[in-house]
């Protein structure tokens, strides 16, 4: 975990999708091992799903969702062979937070707080 980077961007091969795939997760918590997956569509039940527009991230080419309702923590094989992109910007951080300043339905108050401290670390 200590090779990944607060607030970049990973392509992990992953097999916590079924099938597994390819996912983009955004490194939130170095300490805690915390990701969150960049999709390109909300979850079906709606909830913690923040809208991002395309051009916000190298990687995000056209409109998705950052999935803030739950955290993903990556196996070490995954991330030894994930590429790893440059850090988000200090906006999008902020936009994180206030997303989650603005109250989450399902993630636990515990991990929100974690996101929430690596994403204060970026701005």
């Amino acid at each position: 975990m200590a090779s990944c980077k607060l607030g970049h961007v990973y392509i992990v091969r992953t097999a916590l999708t079924k099938p597994p795939k390819a996912k983009f997760a955004l490194c939130a918590s170095v300490e805690h091992g915390f990701f969150l997956w960049i999709n390109s569509n909300p979850k079906p039940h709606g909830k913690d799903q923040m809208a991002l527009q395309a051009g916000c991230h190298e990687l995000v080419v056209k409109d998705c969702f950052l999935d803030l309702s739950r955290v993903v923590q990556h196996p070490t094989f995954e991330l030894d062979d994930a590429k790893e992109f440059d850090q988000i910007t200090p906006d999008l951080a902020n936009d994180i937070l206030d997303c989650i300043d603005a109250g989450l339905f399902l993630m636990p108050p515990n991990h929100a707080q974690a996101v929430r401290d690596g994403m204060m670390e970026l701005l």
